[in-house]
């Protein structure tokens, strides 16, 4: 029994009213059978046909009441909690393909703020090329970049392991890492491209450009085919700021390798 008195009014007033129809409607088809409508058929259908009505109205109406308006309200609770979830996290987007959860063409073009915590990304890097160069030539922006520490024998270790590939290619990959993102900054060494290594093992990968967060997740099979998940957030989200804080950990216990 609900402890709600208003509903409980409520379901007594509906109660009450379908009880009513019910009769009333059992009364028309009785009525609708006396003699008397004999002799006025068209008065009799009509009251035969409205008792059938009613109790048909009055019947869907009380299923509606007990079981299809309650599964509803519980489908609409599901998705009001699950929509005040994911405004609480600040999440905007979400899928398999870390190119289609963000606008990286246009907020790249406007970013002021830019931090990429990566294996290497090359492929990112080499995409965006020309938009990472015009944000570090731009005085109010500023790059970071966080690589894994090349000369970190352990560090090398665990990412040939993740990545199916031999220690040398790795110090390879890393150091062409590390060369491209120099690049970015020119001949002028301006202090707006940071690169920073550690030997912190990454479980995924991360940009933040301004107020959002894109993050890529990794596969942990050992070929590296196939979709992953990728999502991005928005500052003021519970998201954002667990892997604002997570970057800013690992930056703050790293190694500033340039300039």
């Amino acid at each position: 029994m609900t402890s709600n008195p208003y509903r409980r009014v409520t379901s007594l007033q509906y109660g009450l009213i379908s009880v009513i129809s019910l009769l009333v409607g059992i009364l028309l088809l009785y009525v609708s059978g006396l003699t008397w409508f004999d002799e006025h058929p068209t008065f009799g259908t009509l009251a035969n046909q409205f008792g059938g009505l009613i109790i048909a109205s009055v019947t869907l109406a009380m299923l509606w009441e007990l079981i299809g308006k309650r599964s509803f309200s519980r489908e609409m609770l599901e998705v009001l909690r699950l929509k005040n979830d994911v405004d609480a996290a600040g999440l905007e987007a979400i899928g398999t393909d870390y190119v289609k959860v963000f606008d990286w063409e246009n907020q790249l073009e406007a970013a002021k703020n830019l931090d990429v915590f990566a294996a290497w990304a090359t492929t990112w890097r080499n995409t965006h090329q020309a938009r990472l160069t015009r944000v570090a030539s731009r005085s109010d922006a500023k790059i970071r970049i966080c690589l894994p520490d090349p000369s970190n024998p352990d560090c090398v270790k665990l990412f040939a392991t993740r990545f199916n590939m031999t220690e040398d290619r790795v110090r390879s990959k890393l150091m062409e890492a590390v060369d491209g993102y120099k690049a970015l900054d020119g001949s002028s060494g301006s202090g707006r491209v940071e690169i920073y290594v550690s030997p912190v093992f990454r479980a995924f990968t991360a940009y933040r450009i301004d107020g959002h967060f894109i993050v890529s997740l990794y596969h942990h099979k050992d070929s590296r085919s196939g979709s992953v998940p990728a999502l991005s957030c928005r500052e003021g989200g519970s998201l954002y700021e667990f892997f604002l804080d997570d970057l800013e950990g690992v930056l703050n216990a790293s190694t500033r390798l340039y300039p």
